[in-house]
C-alpha cells in the first residue's frame, strides 16, 4: 500500500523552514531595542554626571560666598571698632598689576586672630602676594611685632601669616579724605597723620566675571564729617 493511499502526505523538507527574511528582520528588532536601550542609558548617565557637576559648581559658588561674607564680616567689624588716632599706610609697594599695595595698621586691636597670642602683636599688614605657579592673587594678613631693640620706627618682625582670599584677578583699595573731599588710592601718614574716614575696597576673582565692591566706615574721630558722595 502506497503512502497516499494511507492518506499520508509528504511535506517537502524545504516547505519546513523559516523565510529568510522573517528572520533578518527579527534580528534588526533586536539590535534596534539594544541601541535603544544604550541610548535611553547614556542619556540617563549624561543627566546624572551634568546634576553631579551642577552640584559641585553651585557647593563651589556657596563656598565662595560664605567666605566672602565672612571676610567682609570681620573686616567691617575690625575698621568701625578701631581708636582714634590709628596709623595707617597704603600704597608703599606694588605687587602686580591690579592690586594695590600693602596696607599696614598700628595702634588699633588685631583683626582675623585665630590665636591668641596674635591678640599681643602691635601691628597688622594686609598685602597681596602671587600665588606660587599661578596667574591669581592671594590676600594674606600679617600679624606683625617690634623686637625689643628695633631701632627703625617700621621696623617689625611677622609673628604670623595667613591667607584670607585667593584666586583674586585683582584687588584695590581707596581713601577717602574727608577734608579735601577726595578719594585716593594710597595712604601716606606722613603727609595725612588722620586716619580716611571712609575706605573702599574692589575685588574680582579669577573665571568670575563679577566684581565686588564694599565701603566700610573707619572709626576716627572725624566721625562728625559728611559721607562722600
Amino acid at each position: 500500500m502506497s503512502n497516499s493511499e494511507c492518506g499520508i502526505r509528504w511535506i517537502p523538507h524545504s516547505a519546513l523552514r523559516v523565510p529568510h527574511s522573517r528572520a533578518a528582520f527579527t534580528l534588526l528588532e533586536v539590535l534596534l531595542a539594544l541601541a535603544l536601550v544604550g541610548l535611553v542609558i547614556s542619556g540617563v548617565f549624561g543627566v546624572t554626571d551634568g546634576a553631579l557637576q551642577l552640584g559641585k559648581s553651585m557647593g563651589a559658588a556657596r563656598v565662595t560666598e560664605t567666605r566672602i561674607s565672612n571676610f567682609v564680616t570681620q573686616w567691617r567689624d575690625y575698621l568701625e571698632s578701631v581708636p582714634p588716632g590709628i596709623s595707617m599706610a597704603s600704597g608703599v609697594e606694588k605687587v602686580a598689576r591690579g592690586a594695590s599695595g600693602n596696607l599696614f595698621i598700628a595702634g588699633s586691636q588685631m583683626p582675623f586672630v585665630w590665636d591668641q597670642r596674635l591678640k599681643t602683636a602691635d601691628a597688622v599688614e594686609f598685602g597681596l602676594v602671587r600665588e606660587r605657579g599661578e596667574k591669581s592673587l592671594a590676600l594674606v594678613v600679617r600679624h606683625l611685632k617690634r623686637p625689643p631693640n628695633a631701632r627703625r620706627e617700621d621696623e617689625f618682625n611677622t609673628v604670623a601669616e595667613l591667607p584670607i582670599l585667593e584666586n583674586l584677578k585683582q584687588m584695590q583699595w581707596q581713601f577717602y579724605e574727608p577734608e579735601e573731599k577726595k578719594w585716593f588710592v594710597s595712604w601716606d601718614p606722613k603727609k595725612r597723620a588722620k586716619p580716611p574716614l571712609f575706605m573702599k575696597l574692589r575685588f574680582a576673582f579669577l573665571n568670575d566675571p563679577r566684581e565686588h565692591e564694599y565701603t566700610f566706615w573707619v572709626a576716627n574721630d572725624l566721625a562728625g564729617q559728611t559721607a562722600p558722595q
